[in-house]
């Protein structure tokens, strides 16, 4: 690898084993945990084992350690948050890799074959696969620029194989050692039981990683695929700019931590994509007088526009400080270059 540390892994000649976590917080989506596992264990590669770490629920935990095949191992996670329940799950797993997928998800078949196959190559240590929305609504969908909104893959996300700066966290897997070594999630980013108060928890860990040891150790896999529930509630305006504003200030603050260069990706992507897209619906909008293009001009543009204002905002805020890792981060020895 051509980073500042040497990969340690060699596992070209010995069998990968793969871990598989679902993360799990409320009742209210206990039917789609079990459908998510069922599609896991009806996968064409069988998981070593299967993790569910329940964040601060032990109702949840023992209804589906009551309904749960006797194979799926139910704990509580130790501390609080999606970065800590993944953290967690990395300290206990047996598999030398560890996939991650969303409890309000569904794995395809070939999922994890198709996923897992990236980590024959040694020098892979981290990938994600492509994320298709579950509309609870289609007549509400979301335009596909702001599908990361929901956590599905974007217009202007990469769609051949080959590296990503960070994977999507619903379809993501991990050399367990390497992310154990380097601190594991950040619990600095990333919701609490639900509430989507920070976030860009995958684009601090990957960071780190790429830093540590190369741009391209990270791959996407777009033939691994699972399909992401959105619900109908987070398809309205007033979510859109409630997600775009954490957007904006997790975003800076991972600025603030790894420099200006960490944010090459989402240049990229509002110069290429969201300015001529919204151009694009505006004259729809016109000419066929479609209030649908109206709406998905409105909501991407609304969008960039709070994202941004919340990042200029935070960096305000903050710009006197020295930036200081956040807990589960380790420093990082130099800037990235980043692919997306």
């Amino acid at each position: 690898m051509t980073g500042s540390v040497e990969s340690p892994i060699d596992e070209r000649n010995e069998e990968l084993t793969v871990s598989v976590v679902v993360c799990a917080y409320t009742m209210e989506r206990f039917d789609q945990t079990r459908r998510c596992v069922a599609s896991i264990l009806a996968g064409d590669r069988h998981p070593d084992e299967v993790l569910l770490i329940v964040d601060e629920n032990p109702m949840l935990r023992e209804r589906l350690r009551e309904v749960l095949p006797p194979e799926v191992r139910v704990f509580d996670s130790d501390g609080h948050g999606i970065s800590d329940a993944r953290t967690m799950a990395l300290r206990i797993a047996i598999g030398s890799v560890v996939a991650f997928i969303d409890d309000d998800a569904w794995a395809d078949p070939s999922w994890l074959s198709e996923l897992s196959s990236a980590f024959h190559d040694a020098d892979v240590l981290g990938a994600g696969g492509r994320v298709e929305p579950d509309w609870e609504d289609a007549g509400a969908a979301l335009p596909p620029e702001i599908y990361w909104v929901v956590g599905a893959t974007y217009r202007g996300h990469r769609t051949d194989a080959g590296p990503i700066s960070r994977p999507l966290g619903c379809n993501m897997a991990v050399r367990r050692e390497i992310f154990l070594a380097l601190g594991g999630f950040p619990s600095a980013f990333g919701p609490r039981s639900g509430s989507k108060m920070s976030s860009n928890e995958e684009l601090a860990t990957f960071t780190t990683i790429t830093n540590h040891y190369s741009d391209e150790c990270v791959h996407y896999v777009p033939t691994a695929v699972v399909h992401h529930f959105a619900p109908l509630s987070r398809c309205t305006f007033r979510y859109v700019m409630s997600r775009s504003t954490v957007e904006g200030t997790s975003k800076a603050d991972i600025r603030r931590l790894f420099g200006s260069s960490v944010m090459a990706a989402d240049r990229t992507y509002v110069r290429e994509v969201i300015g001529s897209s919204v151009l694009g619906y505006l004259a729809d909008a016109v000419r066929d007088r479609d209030p649908r293009s109206l709406r998905a001009a409105a909501l991407v543009a609304g969008s960039l526009l709070v994202t941004a204002g919340a990042y200029l905002t935070r960096l305000v805020q903050t710009g006197l400080l020295s930036p200081r890792p956040p807990a589960g981060i380790a420093r990082t020895s130099r800037a990235e270059s980043m692919h997306q």
